[in-house]
């Protein structure tokens, strides 16, 4: 009976031992569990914190993405409004008060005395009389034509040269000079 209670005492010993060593590692373990969740929670905030940066910097790109096309577009049409307006312009210009002086002056600035003078149709219908009188009077021997191709403006033909005066040609030359211009005007 000794060797029972003997065997008794040890094991009673042995169950208390293991009770402590159990409660030692729970409490071990919850420390550790402590600390994991207060890892895990500063690297949730920490993350949080990164996802809020992230949403706001999408939202800018976006932002400024579409404000950059809102932009474009507003200079897309701002450049077909300067278009129209030099288009107009341009299509005014042979009913303003200086066009036949105009028409003299790239004559005399091509610094020919013959060959073929090419004007539009209409501008032939409009100086025809102004322009042979002129060009009597300035001793200058061009045969007038039309050109169906110029919208207004002049082209002295002589020979393999082509002195280009037309309308269509000097606004091209200019538009972006009259687009700044225009531009300004408008906005």
């Amino acid at each position: 009976m000794a060797t029972q209670q003997v065997t008794g005492k040890i094991l009673e010993d042995a169950k208390e031992e293991a009770q402590e060593i159990l409660e030692h590692y729970k409490k071990e373990a919850a420390h550790v569990q402590k600390q994991y969740d207060e890892k895990i929670a500063e690297e949730k905030a920490h993350i949080d914190a990164e996802a809020v940066t992230a949403k706001k910097t999408e939202y800018m790109r976006l932002v400024s993405q579409k404000n950059l096309e809102f932009r474009k577009d507003i200079v897309a049409e701002k450049r077909k409004h300067i278009a129209k307006v030099i288009e107009e312009a341009i299509r005014k210009l042979p009913q303003h008060k200086q066009y036949f002086p105009f028409l003299t002056a790239m004559i005399k600035n091509s610094g020919e005395k013959t060959g073929e003078l090419c004007i539009s149709k209409d501008d032939l219908k409009r100086y025809e009389k102004k322009l042979e009188k002129f060009l009597k009077e300035s001793s200058y021997s061009f045969k007038i034509m039309h050109d169906d191709n110029i919208y207004g403006g002049a082209l002295i033909k002589k020979e393999k040269i082509v002195y280009h005066g037309s309308l269509d040609l000097i606004s091209e030359l200019l538009r972006d000079e009259l687009a700044i211009a225009v531009s300004n005007r408008l906005f």
